[in-house]
């Protein structure tokens, strides 16, 4: 059904255009009329007219007004002026205002019913346009999440998954051809700080799930897997650039959003690990490290994978779940759990009669190469177990199997002390940058923000970081040095407590002041007498 209204002073013309449209159209009905501007733009939220008939000149308002008002609210509204005089600065108002049409009274009865039938024609194929629109639009708002899990089943499953991503990456329009990929993790929270009961979670993930992809979708344009046990791995498309840094802040701050968000509504922990940005091919890499970031995590806490110092990449494509685990512990530098995994995986190998001494010889070949691997990535410094490629010799000359055993813990021993060592001399360095920067700055109004930037680790990540290495946080550092150095400055009997408040980066005396008596439990002046 067309809405019409008809806006005019003069009783007659609104009579005449009722008539008309009685008598010519069954679809269309004047639901409305106004015998003033005011009345017009008071009315039209009412009557809600697809096409309006205006006279210019009418008491109070005119009609060119009254079309500016409508247009305003209703931009979709057409109009029709109806003038008693033709006055070019009205003509060309109308044509400004996108006027469909500019008549002359009197009006011609079939110019009328012309007129209206055009619009008729218009507003139903838009009608028409809309409703189709709408219905595609539906169907894919369904049809998008099974795309979304078929892209980061294309992840996870296929072995050769880039000609499958890219049929999905044309299908979702994505943009970018690099991405990183976010895995959130939920579960009932356990004293060894792993998350328990991960068949029930899932069950109860059912039910929050459409919240959460809903969450995560309000803050990220990205792609949301589906729940598999107790993890959603999204994948989030970014453009490739330089400042990596600020794209880390960004994910962070994107995962602090959604667990704050999903936590209020649904009583579960949750955390987070968010990988690399990594380029198409790569992208099962940055899935990985997702993943690996997780085991660095607290409850609702978000690390990535770069704000982990210790951390290094690992091929594990090889090798069963003890074996893995063993690769895992060696990247912490857990020397006696790697030792009794490597002595359980070998009685496994050796008590069974389907492999024979070169077969374990061969699968210890690639641990030990993978291990070796490890140490020169972390940059151990050079020992004899390590030097060159003189392990492998000494490997493939062992000849008995418990020569292999002992062989190969030793390897083993040496590598992990060396990647704990290493470990802990790269936290050092960190933390000795993090300290040699505030020593320097204190004096200037310095942020966390500035700090963790110094050391290439997020906020978020550095603030826990810093607090676990030194056993103060960020800011009760920062007060103790400046109220250190400010003790020396009041013994110069020359300076005056604002201009030592100043100078220890205070721009507040009194504030100086408080935390001043907070710490030292004397006043500036009262340490000074």
């Amino acid at each position: 059904m067309l809405r019409i209204m008809v806006v005019d002073d003069e009783n007659i013309v609104i009579d005449s255009i009722k008539f008309i449209v009685e008598k010519n159209f069954d679809n269309v009905v004047v639901a409305g009329s106004a015998r003033s501007g005011r009345e017009a733009i008071e009315k039209a939220e009412a009557v809600k007219p697809d096409l309006i008939f205006m006279d210019i000149r009418m008491p109070g308002i005119n009609g060119i007004d009254a079309i500016r008002e409508i247009k305003a609210v209703y931009p979709q509204v057409e109009f029709v002026i109806l003038s008693a005089c033709e006055q070019f600065e009205f003509a060309k108002e109308a044509v400004n205002l996108g006027v469909t049409e500019y008549l002359l009274k009197p009006v011609n009865r079939m110019k009328i019913v012309e007129i209206i039938r055009q619009a008729e024609h218009r507003i139903f194929e838009a009608r028409k346009k809309k409703k189709m629109e709408l219905e595609l639009k539906e169907k894919f708002e369904r049809v998008l999440p099974v795309l979304e899990h078929g892209f980061i089943y294309s992840i996870l499953l296929y072995e050769d998954y880039n000609q499958e991503l890219e049929k999905y990456r044309r299908l979702l329009d994505l943009p970018e051809d690099t991405g990183y990929v976010m895995t959130l993790e939920f579960g009932e929270q356990k004293q060894s700080g792993n998350f328990g009961n991960v068949i029930g979670s899932n069950v109860l993930s059912q039910s929050f799930y459409p919240q959460l992809r809903d969450i995560i979708k309000n803050r990220l344009d990205c792609i949301v897997g589906p729940v598999m046990l107790n993890r959603i791995i999204c994948y989030v498309p970014v453009p490739a650039q330089n400042d990596d840094y600020s794209e880390r802040l960004e994910a962070v701050e994107a995962g602090k959003y959604i667990i704050e968000r999903i936590s209020k509504r649904v009583d579960v922990s949750f955390r987070m690990g968010i990988g690399s940005i990594q380029k198409s091919e790569n992208v099962l890499t940055s899935f990985s490290e997702s993943i690996r970031a997780i085991k660095h995590t607290k409850e609702n806490e978000i690390v990535h994978i770069h704000d982990i110092p210790e951390e290094a990449k690992i091929n594990q494509t090889f090798f069963n779940i003890k074996e893995k685990q063993l690769l895992e512990k060696a990247v912490l530098g857990e020397t006696g759990e790697c030792l009794t995994l490597f002595s359980q995986i070998y009685d496994e190998l050796a008590t069974n009669s389907q492999y024979t001494f070169e077969d374990i010889k061969g699968r210890f070949l690639e641990l030990m190469v993978v291990l070796h691997r490890q140490a020169l990535e972390y940059d151990i410094e050079d020992k004899d177990a390590l030097k060159g490629r003189s392990y492998l010799r000494e490997f493939l000359d062992i000849e008995e199997s418990v020569l292999l055993k002992n062989w190969c813990k030793a390897q083993i021993e040496v590598i992990t002390l060396g990647i704990k060592a290493a470990r802990a001399k790269r936290c050092h360095y960190l933390i000795s940058t993090a300290k040699s920067f505030i020593d320097a700055n204190f004096h200037r109004d310095i942020s966390l923000e500035e700090v963790s930037r110094e050391t290439g680790l997020s906020p978020q990540y550095f603030s826990r970081f810093f607090k676990e290495e030194t056993g103060e946080n960020f800011i009760d550092y920062l007060t103790r040095i400046r109220i250190t150095e400010a003790i020396k400055l009041l013994k110069n009997q020359k300076l005056s407590v604002k201009e030592v408040s100043y100078q220890v980066g205070y721009n507040d005396p009194n504030y100086f002041s408080k935390i001043f008596k907070k710490i030292t439990g004397l006043s500036p002046s009262g340490l000074r007498e």
